[in-house]
């Protein structure tokens, strides 16, 4: 039990908390609210597995088999640049392939190959059931009726899935009978086949037979276009070579070639006389031949090869004999003469070719005139040639695309011919079914997943049911909702959670007897007293004849609270309220004067609740004067007030003989004020039993005259919006509150809500 707070904290910290820890909500609270909830969460476990155990009773068992197809989808072949390029699958063309297994005509050609509509699982089942639900007549159903009814409920049973990203298909049908989900399975999948088969084979017949009408179509038109060629040849008289050139066209690149070549030559053989010329026309070396270049013909003539090495024999013998005898030796000068003579006859040589170079020059140029002569002439005798030929090769275009679209569509015929006579599948089965394995229902998947919709729904139940129940059930709840401190809880009257020795049970009955007789005297007051009889009489929750019970230890907990405080502020003048009525504030201010008085310390115990004086009422006399008199000055405080013989507290009443009507402005007077600095002066604690909150304004009013504030709160019933509405309305009440002391506890439901810590050792001696 907590009975106290942090031991140091100043005002502004005793009710007001941090924001995080207020939103805060662990997992321990978590498992507090479906503890305290478990009923709930109980109640919709046991209604989901109920309800799915009626599900498994009533549900027939199905089995399900599975035959695996795999499609042969065409691939483009892939050249050498290609080798490595990952085939991309089609997933588009996979899937046409799943939606065509579903389709209707695969399933009418299983139902008529397997004569299902003869199996009563498959027909009549669904025209009875409804027969039944409209209360009609059951009618013979048409064979109509019948395969439709037939094929749904195949396509119901009927299950196909692609395995991942491939090309193999799933082809599953659950069943009644596991060997008939084989059987199924492993149809539908020839069915398929066969129904692809002749689809391909209804479209090469259609395509052969189109493609037959129109061959002789093209087949005309290429004749056709063939004798309009030679029609028109011999019309305009045309010749045509082996490779479709015309003869004048052939003269023509002829000609062409031989003015090229004639050109050639004049160019070079003028080439070959400017060269000569320009060596003639300057002036030589020692041999003859300029020194800027020579002439091929010049250097290969034999003639002049002689010359130029009889020169060059000659010059050399008379380099020698000149350095031997002198330059004017007979000898040397003969040598000259002769070397003079050969230059003559080298340069004559050299005139003799450049003679022949210009006649082969005037050759070359004549050819090359002749020939470009010969061009212009058949040029000009070729334009109405030519024209023809424009013609003739539209007329050529014309008949080779009709031919190759003859040869084209021929070949094409030739292919749907043999696909035709041997049809061929992309798909084909891999793995065949075998006797269906048990699917539905799943026993233990269908408890497990029922467990966790009870379980799921029973949370979601008990945290809406957390969420709109707002009463006050657990300390949390304070410090969370209100950031207060949980001073003490205090059980229900009733409750037996302490040891059950004789002297606790001689005070209990005691407690009960005093309650009983003080009852049958309110009872006994008669008409003039209905208005009392209302009043709840306040209960000693304090027993000086058992010190170490619960209760006494929780009153205890509260004196312990106030001291704490009274260290670090004056708190001698102590309020005691609550948020409504019948919470037991009155009992707690009663039950918390005797255990002052009893521990020694002087006491005084006012009851300021104007509006209904429960206090007055159990304690006081109708006849003694009260509170109001004091006020009103008629009346001094000792001649008020009366000490509790057995507890030794002093009491100060409230009025119980008239009901005044502004109780607000006579508990926030001068008067009041005075009254209570009196009392801080003669007495250790003034606890004051005030009126609740919400209900009327007299704390709101006279909040300002206590030092303390203690809030007494019904465990399970006071509403946690209604204690934040009090400290709203009352914000000094917040500012000086010590705590809230939790009252009428249910001590075994509160030890389940706030879990193994709550009252571990709540009774000690």
């Amino acid at each position: 039990m907590n009975y106290l707070g942090e031991a140091a904290r100043n005002d502004a910290s005793v009710t007001v908390a941090n924001d995080s820890d207020q939103d805060e909500f662990s997992f321990r609270d978590i498992i507090r609210a479906l503890w305290r909830r478990r009923r709930i969460l109980l109640i919709s476990v046991a209604l989901a597995v109920i309800g799915t155990a009626a599900y498994l009773i009533v549900t027939p068992v199905r089995y399900m088999a599975t035959t695996t197809l795999i499609l042969d989808a065409k691939r483009p072949s892939l050249g050498a640049s290609e080798v490595f390029i990952e085939p991309q699958v089609d997933d588009t063309a996979v899937e046409s392939h799943v939606e065509t297994i579903r389709s209707e005509s695969v399933a009418i050609l299983v139902v008529k190959k397997l004569r299902l509509f003869e199996d009563p699982e498959f027909v009549g089942v669904v025209n009875a059931l409804e027969n039944s639900i409209d209360g009609k007549t059951e009618t013979p159903p048409t064979d109509e009726g019948v395969l439709r009814e037939a094929v749904s409920a195949f396509s119901r049973g009927l299950s196909v899935n692609r395995l991942r990203r491939s090309y193999v298909v799933e082809i599953s049908f659950t069943s009644a009978d596991r060997n008939k989900a084989a059987r199924i399975a492993n149809a539908t999948a020839d069915a398929y086949i066969e129904d692809q088969l002749q689809a391909k084979f209804d479209v090469t017949k259609r395509a052969s037979h189109w493609l037959q009408q129109r061959i002789v179509e093209l087949r005309d038109q290429a004749t056709s276009a063939y004798k309009a060629i030679q029609d028109f040849k011999s019309r305009n008289n045309l010749i045509v070579g082996r490779d479709g050139k015309l003869s004048s066209d052939l003269e023509l690149e002829q000609l062409t070639g031989s003015l090229a070549q004639a050109r050639a030559d004049t160019t070079r053989a003028q080439s070959r006389l400017s060269e000569i010329e320009a060596i003639l026309a300057v002036r030589g070396d020692e041999s003859g031949v300029p020194e800027n270049g020579t002439v091929s013909d010049a250097l290969s003539n034999p003639v002049i090869t002689k010359l130029r090495q009889d020169y060059l024999d000659r010059k050399k013998q008379e380099a020698e004999w000149g350095s031997r005898y002198g330059p004017n030796h007979q000898a040397v000068i003969n040598l000259r003469t002769e070397m003079a003579g050969l230059k003559r006859a080298i340069r004559e040589e050299m005139q003799r070719i450049a003679e022949t170079y210009k006649s082969d020059l005037k050759v070359a140029q004549a050819k090359e005139e002749s020939t470009a002569r010969r061009i212009t002439e058949v040029f000009q005798n070729d334009s109405a040639t030519r024209q023809s030929q424009v013609k003739l090769q539209e007329l050529e275009t014309a008949a080779s695309t009709f031919r190759s679209i003859y040869e084209n569509f021929l070949n094409r015929y030739t292919q749907a011919v043999q696909q035709q006579s041997f049809p061929s599948t992309e798909a084909r089965v891999i793995t065949y079914a075998s006797p269906g394995r048990k699917t539905s229902p799943k026993i233990l998947m269908s408890l497990g997943v029922a467990l966790a919709a009870g379980l799921g729904l029973g949370t979601i139940g008990v945290f809406v049911r957390e969420q709109l129940d707002r009463v006050v059930y657990s300390r949390d709840q304070i410090a969370r909702e209100l950031g207060a401190d949980l001073i003490c809880t205090i059980r229900r009257i009733g409750e037996q959670n302490e040891p059950k020795t004789l002297s606790s049970f001689v005070s209990r009955l005691k407690s009960i007897s005093q309650l009983k007789s003080k009852m049958d005297e309110l009872r006994r007051g008669g008409a003039e007293d209905t208005e009392e009889t209302h009043l709840r009489p306040p209960v000693m929750l304090y027993d000086a004849e058992d010190l170490l019970s619960i209760d006494a230890e929780a009153v205890r907990g509260i004196k312990v609270a106030i001291d704490i405080r009274n260290i670090s502020q004056s708190t001698r003048v102590v309020a005691i309220v609550s948020a409504t009525k019948g919470e037991g504030k009155s009992s707690v201010a009663l039950s918390l004067s005797a255990m002052v008085a009893q521990a020694g310390r002087r006491a005084l115990l006012i009851d300021a609740d104007l509006r209904r004086p429960s206090l007055s009422a159990e304690l006081g006399s109708k006849n003694d004067a009260s509170l109001l008199e004091i006020l009103y000055g008629e009346s001094a405080i000792a001649d008020v007030i009366r000490t509790d013989e057995h507890y030794g507290y002093d009491f100060l009443c409230g009025p119980t003989k008239i009901r005044p009507v502004h109780t607000a402005d006579i508990l926030n007077s001068e008067p009041m004020s005075k009254l209570l600095v009196a009392a801080k002066r003669d007495y250790d604690y003034v606890i004051v039993d005030l009126p609740p909150i919400l209900p009327v304004v007299d704390t709101r009013a006279c909040s300002h005259l206590f030092d303390a504030f203690i809030v007494v709160a019904e465990w399970g019933k006071t509403n946690v919006d209604d204690l934040a509405q009090s400290f709203e309305l009352a914000p000094l009440v917040r500012d000086r509150l010590i705590g809230v002391v939790l009252n009428k506890v249910d001590v075994d439901t509160m030890r389940r809500i706030e879990g193994y810590g709550y009252v571990r050792s709540a009774y000690y001696g």
